[in-house]
């Protein structure tokens, strides 16, 4: 008799039908747990491997792209100083690259002739009225700067 119990209780038991919760067919997370929850392992181990093979291809040109990049932009900086920025993330040698070759390097000054001193054309005594308005900054600065290389 407590053959046919056990008997009767484990038909019971694999007749029962499973409960199912209403999903979405585009959420990935509910129908892996839906596989886990019927135990078909097969279907969800082929296809996490396809997602796998996927990203991996898709990391395999990401990690392409950057050793491409990051050569390029170490190029651009002398070769002492390729050494030290070979460690910095990507974005960061990026940024520190542009902001390298986007400052503008100084004018180059002329010995004896102080910024701001600009040669005036011709004597300042044989011009028209019209030209020395132009140019009376200028003839002020180069009055100045005479004034300072005679003391």
């Amino acid at each position: 008799m407590s053959e046919d119990t056990n008997n009767v209780a484990s038909e019971t038991v694999s007749e029962q039908p499973t409960q199912e919760t209403p999903t979405n067919s585009t959420d990935v997370g509910t129908e892996e747990a839906k596989l886990k929850e019927k135990e078909d392992f097969k279907t969800l181990y082929e296809k996490v491997a396809s997602e796998n093979e996927t990203l991996s291809s898709v990391a395999g040109k990401w990690t392409k792209y950057e050793e491409t990049r990051r050569a390029s932009l170490l190029e651009k900086h002398p070769e002492e100083d390729r050494e030290s920025l070979k460690g910095l993330p990507l974005e960061t040698l990026e940024f520190v690259t542009n902001k390298i070759n986007t400052a503008k390097a100084n004018a180059p000054e002329i010995a004896g002739n102080p910024r701001g001193y600009k040669e005036i054309s011709k004597d300042w005594t044989k011009m028209d009225m019209r030209e020395l308005k132009d140019n009376w900054s200028d003839i002020l600065k180069a009055a100045e700067a005479k004034m300072t290389n005679k003391e």
